[in-house]
């Protein structure tokens, strides 16, 4: 399989969306939660949609992807997107509702600058919960992204995996699972590596 050029336009192909789908959720997701968390009126007023959107199954998510793009990259992207989006929007909320309203006054007191009450209280608060998104969101992007391909996809691993199932290949379903644990692993590696050094000032590590 290694020496097939499709194996890897389709694994290229399930990368690309895993990462445009959680560039999307954590671009998305973090304004979003610090907008409701800012604000108990507003995030008692979204919390039930959002309970609502992550109770949506991910066969919901299908049929609306496919009626609306048909097969191709659009549903996978899409549909891992909204089933993750909750998480991070919810976590980031409870983040900002959890800073410490004395810590800010203090700094106000002591006219501490604006800039540094942003960073140092106000981000650095929320940093570990948007740690914990990331790590929920990077430890499940490629079982949603290879399901909604295996279903809705036109390239990509999860739609070789559909083929080897259809072909009864069993050698190649369980070679092709095996990258898609290397890819759980190494992005988590990644992920890792990344916010370690994002996150220094912060000393959460």
């Amino acid at each position: 399989m290694l020496k097939d050029p499709i194996f890897y336009k389709n694994l290229i192909s399930t990368i690309s969306k895993g990462f445009m789908a959680s560039t999307l959720i954590l671009v998305l997701g973090i304004p979003l939660g610090m907008i409701i968390g800012f604000s108990r009126t507003i995030y008692s007023i979204f919390k039930p949609f959002i309970t609502i959107l992550q109770s949506v199954p991910v066969i919901s998510w299908l049929a609306f992807a496919v009626f609306m793009w048909g097969i191709g990259w659009k549903g996978p992207v899409f549909i891992s997107t909204m089933s993750l989006l909750p998480i991070v929007v919810i976590n980031t909320a409870s983040g900002i509702a959890n800073i410490d309203s004395e810590l800010v006054e203090m700094a106000k007191i002591y006219n501490v600058a604006k800039r540094k009450i942003i960073i140092h209280i106000y981000i650095g608060s929320i940093v570990p919960f948007i740690l914990a998104s990331m790590e929920v969101v990077f430890g499940n992007i490629w079982k949603t992204i290879l399901v909604t391909e295996y279903l809705c996809g036109d390239h990509g691993i999860g739609v070789m995996i559909a083929w080897a199932r259809s072909y009864i290949d069993t050698p190649q379903i369980f070679a092709l699972t095996l990258v898609a644990v290397f890819l759980a692993i190494a992005m988590e590696y990644l992920s890792k590596l990344i916010t370690r050094r994002l996150v220094k000032k912060w000393k959460v590590y």
